[in-house]
Parts: structure tokens; C-alpha cells; sequence
């Protein structure tokens, strides 16, 4: 699941919003602002967009937080297994930007580590980044492979 997240930082880090004003910036933005865990992730049909496959993130991985912040800061804390706990295994915060055209969300790490993501859809609950693009049931069509976060309350 790593992977996962890796890709989602990957996909945040490589896009960038161009030299958009303050007050547009904020306006794009304003739907990631929150807490966000993974919920699921599912593979799409590329020919009828039908949800060929769906499975939830369970054990430590769905306690994995994305912090957004009005100031285009995130934090994302990630969680594995210890015997049988959940444990802390990482932090890493940075910068962000979100261009609506290109649906891309970049991230700028403190280490400056630069990963981008490509935002599928997103609404004030839920985002869907991609993760992977295939054709994974056979029929010639490629079919994306999605990550579905659920915004906090």
C-alpha cells in the first residue's frame, strides 16, 4: 500500500498551478483542504467506466492521514503493524499544488522530493487519484486503477 501512496505523492508533487493569482489559487484548492484517509481502491473499465473491481483499505493502511492546508501545506502520516498494533512509520510534509486544467496534484517535500498524482474526480468528500493505468480485464481498452479517499469530518 506504500505504493500507493507513493504514487498519490508522486502524482501530487509533478503538476503545478502556472502563475495563477492568490485569490484563483485559493478557489481550485479549497476542495482538498481537510483530512483525507484512503477508503478503497478500485480498477474502472476504460470502455464503459463500470467499476470492473472494488476492495477497501483495511488493517493500519486506512489509518494513513493526507493534511491539506489553506496554505497549500500537507503533512501525511503513515501507519504499519507491530506485532499487533498499529504503529507510527512515517511523517513527511512539504507543499502542494492543485491545477484544476491538468488535474494534476504536485508535491514539494521538506527533503524537496517532487511526485505528482492525477486527481480522477474530486468533490468536497471524496477524492479519487490514479494509480495505475492498464487494461486489466482483456478487452483492448485500457482501465485505470483508482484510490478513493474520504475527506474527514
Amino acid at each position: 500500500m506504500k505504493k500507493n501512496l507513493l504514487a498519490f505523492a508522486t502524482l501530487l508533487l509533478l503538476s503545478s498551478c502556472g502563475n495563477d493569482d492568490n485569490e484563483n489559487n485559493q478557489n481550485v484548492i479549497k476542495p482538498i483542504v481537510g483530512s483525507w484517509k484512503m477508503s478503497k481502491t478500485m480498477i474502472i473499465s476504460g470502455s464503459n467506466n463500470a467499476i470492473l473491481q472494488s476492495s477497501p483499505v483495511s488493517g493500519c493502511e486506512a489509518l494513513n492521514t493526507f493534511e491539506f492546508g489553506q496554505n497549500q501545506s500537507f503533512s501525511i502520516k503513515y501507519y504499519t503493524k507491530n506485532n499487533m498494533e498499529c504503529i507510527t512509520d512515517g511523517f513527511d510534509t512539504g507543499t502542494y499544488q492543485y491545477s484544476e486544467n491538468s488535474k494534476m496534484l504536485t508535491f514539494t517535500y521538506s527533503d524537496s522530493m517532487v511526485k505528482s498524482v492525477v486527481v480522477y474526480s474530486i468533490d468536497s468528500a471524496e477524492m479519487m487519484t490514479v494509480d495505475h493505468i492498464e487494461d486489466y480485464n482483456g478487452d483492448g481498452v485500457n482501465d485505470t486503477s483508482v484510490i478513493l479517499f474520504k475527506k474527514q469530518q
